[in-house]
Parts: structure tokens; sequence; C-alpha cells
């Protein structure tokens, strides 16, 4: 079984966070999270979540903006790892610079800190990721979330 350190865990989270964040840049770079990283669950959603987030980027571009780039940190809080399962929480510190038709491209970031909690399963490959989901339900989630 993986040894399910903390450092482990937030290399995959970090690669998947990114991967979600890039989702809503005009051009969202490779993934990073290799498909062997996550469990089917969880690459099924996020190929379901993608036409969300596109409908949503292409509603806020018509209305004149867009973003260029951004940068995240996350930061493991806990690790619970109870047989296969382990449960990861986290907080995602996320800057996004923005462009609009008016003023060009910002130099100035708007930011979001944001607990999640990341559920993860063993498989032969090591630990995969199954489900990222915000701890706290409701406000100001980001456009790359998509909730079910």
């Amino acid at each position: 079984m993986p040894s399910g350190s903390p450092s482990e865990f937030t290399v995959i989270i970090q690669a998947a966070v990114e991967d979600r964040n890039g989702t809503v840049l005009d051009t969202p770079p490779a993934p990073r999270l290799a498909d062997e990283q996550a469990t089917e669950a969880y690459l099924t959603k996020r190929a379901r979540d993608l036409p969300a987030v596109t409908r949503s980027k292409a509603g806020f571009k018509s209305s004149g903006f867009w973003y260029t780039s951004f940068s995240t940190k996350v930061t493991v809080e806990s690790v619970n790892v109870s047989g296969s399962e382990a449960i990861i929480q986290f907080t995602e510190l996320t800057e996004e610079y923005l462009a609009s038709t008016a003023n060009g491209p910002s130099n100035v970031p708007s930011s979001y800190s944001l607990p999640q909690t990341a559920r993860f399963r063993t498989s032969k490959d090591g630990w995969q990721l199954d489900r990222i989901a915000p701890s706290k339900p409701g406000f100001g989630l980001p456009m790359s979330i998509v909730v079910d």
C-alpha cells in the first residue's frame, strides 16, 4: 500500500487543481494530472464538467472579460488514511489575472482562498484521486468549479 504522506497527496492535488483552473483560460494548458493518478469516477466528472465551464467562460467573455493567467498554491491541512481510502483537507489559494475589452490585461490579480476536501483510493498504481469538492458549499466558487 502507498505511504499516504502529505507530500504525496499535495503533488496530485496541486496538478488536479491547476488542471481545473486552466480550463478557464482561452488556451488551456495540457493536463498535468496523469490518468493513472485519478479514478474513473474523477475522470468522468472532469469530462462532464468541461462543457459547463466552457459555457461559463463564453458568457464571461461575451461580457468583455477573460482570464489571462493564474497561480495556485495548495496547502494540505490534514490527512486521514483509513484502509484503502484517504480524506485530505486542504486549502487552495489562487490568484487570477483578468483582461477586458475596455482596459486590456490587468496586472492586479483577484484572488480566492477555498477550503476543500479530496478523497483518494488506493490502486495498483498507488493513490488515485477520486473526488475534490469545496468543504464549505456556496459563496464565491470560482468559474472552474462545477458542483453536483
